[in-house]
């Protein structure tokens, strides 16, 4: 076991694991809670370094913290705006396809998977560490995921109009 990690060491590395984490909860829906949710997730890791065993782990221990206050805060904010209200992160550039407003729609579980894999580009094992499920359960979440956005997303037209989109 190597040296703990000790609130100094920690503070020095604040200001980058904050911007770190902004952009993880944004890309997770978080929107203007997602500096809130990095400086909550960084004052518990911050309060808790003892339970901290590896130095090395840092980075993902407090990333996993922000993943599950980013669902927090999006949770709350589709139940006080309703779903149609929340803003949608550009992953993919597709003319005329609301890849994003499909991402969005899906299921928690399906849209942080798929969104920490292919939108963030953490392999699916990081993925299931970072959620604090099985990597199994990764696996399955984003095979339904993607038979979900291919159904919604083949309704969309691809090209043409943009008055010509569905719903």
């Amino acid at each position: 076991m190597g040296p703990m990690i000790d609130a100094e060491g920690f503070d020095s590395r604040y200001a980058a694991l904050f911007r770190d984490l902004v952009a993880l909860a944004r890309a997770l829906g978080a929107g203007p809670d997602a500096e809130d949710v990095a400086q909550d997730a960084l004052l518990h890791a911050r309060s808790r370094l003892h339970q901290l065993r590896d130095p090395e782990k840092l980075r993902a221990w407090v990333r996993t913290m922000a993943v599950r206050g980013a669902s927090r805060a999006r949770r709350r904010r589709v139940a006080e705006a309703g779903p149609g209200q929340i803003e949608r992160l550009p992953l993919i550039e597709l003319p005329d396809v609301d890849v994003a407003g499909a991402i969005a729609s899906l299921p928690e579980r399906e849209r942080v998977a798929v969104t920490l894999v292919f939108g963030l580009g953490y392999r699916q094992d990081e993925a299931a560490e970072l959620m604090g499920i099985a990597a199994g359960t990764v696996y399955s979440s984003i095979w339904r995921a993607r038979r979900k956005l291919a159904r919604l997303l083949a309704d969309e037209p691809i090209s043409g109009s943009v008055e010509g989109s569905s719903q």
